[in-house]
């Protein structure tokens, strides 16, 4: 396959994956958006491995170390800068704890991928790069697994039932205000 070739077919891949995480959440269906991201970079994966031509030198991959390393610096800073905000004005509405708080958890975990990924390409860069790219996967996978089951485990929320919202577990929030059927 030739790189003009990949290139439509990156884009096409991009503009329907586009469409259909736009349709998922204008219908609220927002776990039709998941498999459809898996897919395209599945097929993304599979199409740039058939093309023959460069698609990218050393000066590109230095190019974009440095904007990913300053990207994630200044989201750090934004991140951590909102946070104290949100905190700070926290009395004027308590949702802005949660927020403040997922910021900072996802900065810290942004540094942590960050630092992990750094200190593997310094050292292992060299070794057998499949081996390691699926054990990385399926540690995401596990973690992702556990999150989720903890997350969406029903605990502590509000169910609906005969037309009324029943609390289960100590729920932290009021109940939703959508109406029950």
């Amino acid at each position: 396959m030739n790189l003009k070739t990949y290139t439509t077919v990156r884009l096409v891949t991009v503009f329907v994956l586009a469409m259909v995480c736009g349709m998922a959440v204008s219908t609220q269906n927002y776990f039709l958006a998941l498999p459809a991201i898996i897919i395209a970079s599945l097929l993304l994966f599979l199409v740039r491995s058939k093309v023959k031509e460069i698609i990218a030198d050393e000066r590109d991959y230095e190019i974009g170390g440095k904007a990913a390393r300053f990207a994630i610096q200044i989201y750090s800073w934004i991140a951590v800068v909102a946070m104290f905000l949100l905190l700070w004005q926290k009395n004027l509405n308590p949702s802005y704890e949660p927020v403040a708080y997922t910021l900072a958890y996802s900065t810290c975990l942004l540094l942590l991928v960050y630092s992990l990924v750094f200190r593997y390409h310094a050292k292992y860069s060299m070794c057998n790069k499949k081996a390691i790219y699926t054990i990385l996967a399926i540690i995401i996978f596990l973690v992702l697994v556990l999150g989720g089951v903890r997350l969406f485990s029903g605990e502590d929320d509000w169910i609906c039932s005969k037309g009324q919202w029943i609390k289960h577990g100590n729920p932290s929030f009021p109940p939703p205000a959508i109406e029950c059927k």
